[in-house]
């Protein structure tokens, strides 16, 4: 009972790839892509997506922070318990490694804004 409709929806897909007709349109990405502005006023497309990832990095490196804040707290209040002493061991170093990722982040963004893309 089941074969027939796994067959049948199989056959449908299949079918459905191939015949498909291809659209023959002129590639204009490069020419509209250009006059693209953010909308805010603030400059052109490249503009807004070096701001949306700076605001990523950001929120990234706030995350980080928490848990390091966190991460210290378990550490204090573990009491000589070393597996709780363990656990928040790994937690801070993590949070150190998401730190450095993110200043590094930073560091990469500004290098390929300023010297590939303009």
């Amino acid at each position: 009972m089941k074969t027939p409709k796994i067959l049948t929806t199989a056959a449908s897909v299949v079918s459905g790839m191939f015949l498909t007709s291809t659209a023959y349109a002129a590639d204009t990405a490069d020419t509209y892509l250009s006059k693209i502005t953010s909308g805010t006023g603030q400059g052109d497309l490249m503009t807004l997506i070096y701001g949306i990832i700076n605001w990523a990095i950001g929120i990234a490196a706030l995350l980080c922070v928490v848990i390091l804040i966190v991460s210290g707290y378990k550490y204090i209040t573990a009491a000589g318990d070393e597996n709780k002493v363990e656990s928040a061991t790994k937690t801070l170093t993590f949070a150190i490694v998401g730190l450095v990722v993110c200043f590094i982040a930073v560091i990469l963004v500004q290098f390929v804004i300023k010297n590939i893309i303009k």
